[in-house]
């Protein structure tokens, strides 16, 4: 559902089985909107209206965001500054045979037999699909012994419009794009997401049980909200 409203981007709404409050994402072409299945149209439309300064702020600072990003073809150039755990790494090229990437001190070697943007692209998502598998598992089973919530498994992949996921089956998924940011913000989500294993919603039960984890959240959710469109890596 597409809903007629005065922002810049489009609003589309998008029924879940989550249960409580309406969530509100911005992303790079509209805003959406989860609504728990059977939400009133006039109710959503009264979250927009109420929500409306903080929608507008958002819409403003992704598009200034997306304006001191660099161009896509060059995103990846020689001298480029890419981060792992939020620590800057200068990105160097080099032909060869054997393609792949390795930290070699305050650089992000890059091998390739056939540059190309594209090619870069792929070896680099890779390469943190490699770090996010390697180090992630033992991260969430650190925090599920602490906290006392045990996933039934472990998803690990890059996407466009979330940065973790719990299913009502136990299924903890993670965005990998995230190892781009600081570890207390990967961490924060992983939380995050444990949490919706007692609280499969968004209410205030389950913000508290958060913060019982985590108490400074709000800090790290803020630094996903400012700067998490320039976690994209294509």
């Amino acid at each position: 559902m597409i809903l007629p409203q005065s922002f810049e981007l489009p609003c589309r709404v998008r029924f879940t089985t989550r249960r409580g409050s309406i969530a509100l994402r911005i992303l790079a072409d509209e805003v959406r909107i989860l609504a728990p299945r059977g939400t009133r149209k006039a109710t959503i439309e009264g979250v927009l209206q109420q929500r409306r300064p903080w929608i507008e702020s958002s819409i403003a600072r992704l598009r200034e965001q997306q304006r001191q990003q660099p161009d896509p073809s060059s995103r990846f150039a020689n001298g480029a500054i890419l981060k792992l755990d939020d620590r800057p790494l200068t990105l160097t090229l080099h032909p060869s045979s054997v393609e792949g990437c390795e930290i070699d001190g305050d650089r992000l070697r890059l091998s390739l037999s056939n540059d190309s943007p594209e090619r870069r692209l792929t070896l680099i998502s890779q390469w943190y699909q490699q770090q996010a598998e390697q180090r992630w598992p033992a991260l969430l089973d650190a925090w599920s012994e602490r906290t006392g919530l045990t996933p039934t498994g472990l998803k690990i992949r890059p996407y466009k419009s979330r940065w973790g996921a719990c299913t009502a089956a136990g299924l903890v998924s993670l965005n990998t794009q995230l190892m781009q940011a600081p570890v207390a913000v990967q961490e924060y989500v992983i939380v995050h997401e444990l949490c919706h294993l007692r609280h499969l919603n968004h209410s205030p039960a389950y913000w508290a049980l958060v913060q019982q984890w985590c108490p400074d959240y709000a800090r790290r959710r803020r630094w996903l909200r400012q700067q998490g469109n320039l976690l994209q890596l294509g």
